[in-house]
């Protein structure tokens, strides 16, 4: 019996021949396993014109990525478009197809199927299906395809079986390609999670996408989101019932975004400076302490709580012969002076208690829960803290100075204006009986 001839199994470059025969009105292109270039037919070029001048074997597949890429993105960087290249190759070598996208170049549609192959190698191949996409439509919405070639809002429309009916991938192309490592298949649309799932790696980390893909069931939106992507660029989803099927409009609010950024940013300046020249307007430049303007606020607020049930008192403080220090040894001392009996008493006082500087050597206190007698008693507490004071006056000399108090308690449904000229008077009392001391009123 005659021997039959022994069969072999094609190697890849005969596989890659017989691909070209098959394909003749394909494009299609064989890489090795180091991802160069062994061969290609003649619709590749014609596919892929911007590739045509460089092509030749030993060319890496990153070489042919490159002006497809500044093609896609003119306005991009030089480190964008490397990343571009990066994640491109990435999926050059992970995905078979197939896969379904729009050239930036006159809306041409192109599927590709790749073929890993034994060698480590890869074959890949493209087709026209742009007939087939307009076909897809009704005659009446051709012109609708033709508008979202060019328009630059992203568009996805599913009909009520899920089934895709539209996308205008260039627009997808143009913004995310370049940071994908897997295409998102939005060929059918099923529940929330299965399809949100999908651009995890466009807007992966952002929290209002984790919220988007937790949504329970599936259908349309039930309220616009907005997103933030990996490149950076804001994107607001809106989605609406089209023909019992889910129409998605994508559209890129990075401008509006960075714009309502800067204007709140703007109104946090705003509302500093305000809160600065507040706080200028009601402090005294001097000592730092609250002025006229803030004690009587703060008074006001006192006596409210007072006729509310609180205890509250009131105290005013006048530095004992004040006018000698000045006129002994200078103003510039006496301020000095004011500065550190202010932030002697202040360092006294218990938190809560408002300290001002209403004017000239005078100091005003609201001394918070407090009645007449636990007044009087913190009242002399900072008499004693005053008179511990040591300031340097002259180069040989330390001065030593005092204060005379008068307080006066807040009484219900009183006049806040009354209680302190009781207070001014009761200071005067204590100046007379010798300073240094409290006087009390009535």
């Amino acid at each position: 019996m005659p021997r039959r001839p022994k069969t072999t199994r094609p190697e890849p470059a005969d596989a890659a021949a017989q691909l070209l025969l098959c394909h003749g009105a394909s494009a299609l292109c064989v890489y090795d396993a180091q991802e160069r270039i062994t061969r290609w037919n003649a619709r590749y070029p014609e596919f892929f014109p911007e590739v045509a001048p460089l092509l030749k074997v030993g060319l890496h597949f990153t070489d042919t990525v490159r002006p497809f890429l500044r093609l896609q993105h003119p306005a991009a960087g030089a480190q964008e478009i490397e990343e571009g290249v990066a994640a491109a190759l990435r999926r050059h070598r992970a995905l078979e197809g197939p896969v379904r996208y729009q050239r930036a170049d006159g809306g041409r549609w192109l599927e590709l199927r790749m073929f890993p192959q034994p060698d480590g190698g890869r074959i890949k191949i493209w087709n026209d299906v742009t007939a087939e996409q307009q076909a897809a439509a009704d005659a009446g919405d051709r012109g609708m395809l033709e508008l979202l070639t060019v328009a630059h809002v992203g568009l996805i429309v599913h009909d009520a079986q899920g089934r895709l009916l539209y996308s205008n991938a260039r627009y997808f192309s143009e913004m995310f390609l370049h940071v994908l490592t897997a295409l998102p298949d939005v060929r059918t649309r099923g529940t929330h999670a299965a399809f949100w799932r999908q651009f995890a790696e466009i807007f992966g980390g952002d929290p209002a996408y984790e919220a988007l893909c937790g949504l329970p069931g599936g259908g349309r939106l039930p309220r616009p989101v907005t997103l933030q992507a990996r490149t950076g660029h804001w994107f607001r989803i809106a989605e609406e019932d089209w023909r019992g099927g889910v129409a998605s409009v994508w559209t890129d609010v990075t401008d509006l975004m960075q714009r309502g950024q800067a204007l709140q940013a703007a109104y946090g300046e705003v509302m500093a400076l305000n809160a600065q020249l507040r706080d200028r307007a009601e402090t005294d430049s001097l000592t730092g302490l609250p002025n006229r303007r803030h004690f009587e606020s703060a008074l006001s607020r006192a006596q409210r709580a007072v006729d509310e049930g609180a205890r509250h008192a009131v105290a005013v403080v006048d530095i004992d012969r004040f006018k000698s220090i000045n006129d002994r040894f200078g103003h510039d001392v006496g301020d000095r002076v004011l500065t550190e009996v202010g932030r002697c008493m202040r360092t006294a006082l218990r938190p809560g208690d408002v300290l001002a500087r209403p004017g000239g050597d005078e100091f005003a206190i609201v001394l918070q829960d407090a009645g007449l007698d636990e007044a009087a008693a913190r009242a002399r507490t900072l008499c004693a803290e005053v008179e511990r004071l040591s300031l340097p006056g002259t180069a040989d000399q330390q001065i030593r100075t005092s204060v005379s108090v008068g307080v006066a308690a807040l009484r219900a449904l009183g006049d806040p204006a009354e209680t302190m000229r009781e207070a001014d008077l009761a200071m005067f009392e204590a100046k007379k009986a010798g300073r240094n001391r409290v006087g009390v009123a009535g």
